[in-house]
């Protein structure tokens, strides 16, 4: 179905200066936030992958992850275009929330891989709500082919949260052993597990 002259320059929704004028104006504004909302998830998820280096497993998740993300961007794109209009070029709040709701844990903490399959988790979650709200506004002026690509991009994303939660324990599991293994390590150097370094006893000369 085509959208109303008006949407023709619609931006993301958290970026217009007037409100959507149409029902179906609205539903592009918020495809524009999904779209957004992609596109932040692809740029993270090219960190979680150098993150995950030394955990084979989810590093393969994460590749997988990334493909599935760029093609639901992709299907975003394809349905802005078939309803007449272009993705919007403004820089949407939502997108950049997402992004920053995505990352704060790259690169600041030793178990960050850990910390990344939680918030990835709830970040899987965070795209079905949006992709059932668009379902229900696409059935709700009767574009029933938008609402048949989100029901398929929210069933990949169930998919993937689902799969995130059973790589848990074995991210977990991996993570310990490192850390047995530093602390095995130290063991075998002389330093006294749970005093700070500056406090252990000089070696003997």
């Amino acid at each position: 179905m085509e959208m109303s002259d008006g949407a023709q320059d619609s931006g993301a929704m958290m970026t217009q200066s007037t409100q959507p004028r149409t029902k179906p104006d609205l539903l592009l504004a918020w495809l524009n936030d999904a779209l957004a909302m992609e596109n932040a998830l692809a740029a993270v998820l090219q960190h979680r992958i150098k993150d995950a280096k030394d955990f084979p497993a989810v590093q393969k998740a994460d590749r997988e992850h990334l493909a599935e993300t760029l093609r639901h961007a992709d299907l975003v794109k394809q349905t802005i275009a078939r309803l007449g209009s272009k993705p919007s070029s403004a820089k949407s709040v939502f997108g950049t929330v997402f992004g920053m709701m995505q990352a704060p844990m790259t690169g600041l903490y030793k178990d960050e891989v850990v910390k990344n399959c939680l918030i990835d988790h709830a970040a899987e979650q965070f795209e079905v709500a949006s992709y059932t709200a668009l379902i229900d506004a696409a059935n709700a002026i009767g574009d029933t082919q938008t609402a048949a690509i989100c029901e398929q991009i929210r069933a990949e994303d169930e998919a993937m949260a689902a799969r995130l939660m059973t790589l848990l324990p074995e991210v977990i599991e991996a993570h310990m052993g490192l850390l047995d293994q530093v602390s095995a390590g130290r063991a075998a150097s002389g330093e006294q597990i749970g005093q700070p370094r500056e406090m252990q006893p000089n070696p003997v000369a």
